[in-house]
């Protein structure tokens, strides 16, 4: 099999499945046009106070708010370069990063770049398109529960630290920008849970540089086509047959199961013969044979509209549906 996976046995009451897990690529939300081959990353970030929240912003200093700034910047770029080179895509594996920091405004998004500045961006340096951070904001708070009974002794304490990002999208010749995105995300560091200790004791910095690099990671798999792991049910049954098909899919020996499934099909029991068939589906699925796969649930469904098998056939509608949109962005 060209899959790579791993299984764990799951048990109820009523049958038993084995999961099979595997790496699907999915595509990337955003599409570019086919010429676009030399990305650029724009950094217009202002440098400012105001960009961290309040209860942080009056604890730096000049020197510290540019520390601050390269550790983020760096950290951003780092996880959307690491996705960039681990997708297919390899059109943008070598993006240009420049910085030209806005001092414009410190209502942070007054002003996007005008279809002026992207022409002469792009044609001076030989870029298709621009990838420009307007702002981000951040924050850092310490967060403290109490126990109820005894409201002087810490039940919980955790680091909370956060922050916002807009993205522009901009092609040469265009008045407006292609597409714009804000990300949101937050991080919590516990220090004590339920009465006791627990983890490291991370600094700030560390905090601030783990955000970021998760920040990037997100609007990297936003931009490229990427590997997701995806799971499967495969039924094991009660009976002896399908429980030996499972043996063999555990040891590998994908071709015995196959044997298996398939001489099941034939059986007078229609739930057997739909577990059957939707084992086979699954065993095409990994095999990236999509369309048999598919046709294969179909049968299955005919036979009989398990719950597994219907969440099955939802599942591979949207690989299906992918699958045109993977295509194009990666050919």
């Amino acid at each position: 099999m060209a899959a790579l996976f791993s299984f764990i046995i799951l048990g109820g009451c009523a049958s038993l499945y084995s999961v099979v897990t595997f790496e699907v690529l999915e595509p990337a939300t955003v599409s570019f046009p086919d010429h676009v081959e030399q990305l650029i990353f724009l950094n217009r970030a202002p440098i400012t106070p105001d960009v961290w929240n309040e209860a942080t912003r009056d604890q730096l200093d000049a020197r510290q708010l540019v520390i601050l700034d390269t550790l983020i910047n760096n950290n951003l770029n780092r996880g959307i370069l690491e996705v960039l080179r681990q997708s297919p895509l390899k059109r943008f594996q070598m993006p240009i990063w420049l910085n030209d920091r806005r001092t414009d405004t410190l209502a942070l998004e007054d002003r996007i770049l005008t279809r002026r500045e992207v022409d002469h961006i792009c044609d001076t340096i030989g870029a298709d398109a621009i990838i420009s951070m307007e702002y981000y904001y951040v924050g850092l708070n310490e967060r403290f529960d109490y126990y109820t009974d005894a409201p002087t002794q810490v039940l919980n304490n955790y680091y909370e630290v956060f922050n916002r990002l807009k993205w522009n999208i901009h092609f040469p010749g265009r008045p407006t920008p292609y597409d714009s995105y804000e990300t949101v995300d937050t991080l919590f560091f516990p220090v004590i849970a339920d009465g006791i200790p627990v983890g490291e004791n991370l600094s700030g910095l560390t905090m601030v540089r783990e955000l970021f690099y998760a920040s990037g990671v997100k609007y990297g798999r936003y931009l490229v086509p990427v590997w997701n792991q995806a799971s499967r049910l495969l039924y094991r049954g009660k009976g002896d047959s399908l429980k030996q098909a499972a043996k063999y899919t555990v040891a590998a020996d994908w071709e015995s199961a196959y044997s298996i499934w398939n001489r099941l099909t034939l059986s007078s029991d229609s739930s057997m013969a739909a577990k059957a068939l939707h084992n086979l589906a699954i065993y095409y699925e990994l095999e990236d044979n999509l369309h048999s796969s598919s046709f294969l649930v179909d049968r299955a469904l005919a036979f009989d509209s398990l719950e597994v098998i219907r969440s099955y056939r939802e599942e591979l509608d949207v690989r299906l549906l992918n699958r045109a949109e993977i295509l194009k962005q990666v050919n």
